[in-house]
């Protein structure tokens, strides 16, 4: 699922963003640090892989693409984790997302 953004008539500053996308951006990188780790991603790569994370919560409805993406990653990198797991993990960095937003605004 696309999320909805600050029009194209809001201010650089981003003042008018939509609160929500801060919070998914900020739980995707949670997500995508915490399976990095996992995964033994190197430092150079890191990034990298994040923003592949959130890219690949664009395209699903809710977060569906990014437990896929976390769970076929994990999987393939040798990491026994299951989807319910995957899941359960990306609802605690949700949480997390909310209260280091609150804390912010």
């Amino acid at each position: 699922m696309k999320h909805a953004t600050a029009s194209s008539t809001a201010p650089a500053s981003g003042i008018d963003a939509d609160p929500r996308d801060n919070v998914i951006a900020y739980r995707n990188m949670l997500a995508g640090l915490w399976a990095s780790r996992l995964m033994q991603i190197p430092d150079d790569a890191i990034q990298s892989y994040v923003a592949a994370v959130h890219q690949a919560d664009l395209g699903e409805p809710r977060c569906d693409g990014v437990v896929e993406k976390l769970f076929g990653d994990l999987n393939r990198c040798g990491v026994s984790i299951s989807r319910e797991e995957v899941r359960r993990k990306l609802c605690e960095f949700h949480s997390r997302a909310i209260m280091q937003t609150r804390e912010t605004d």
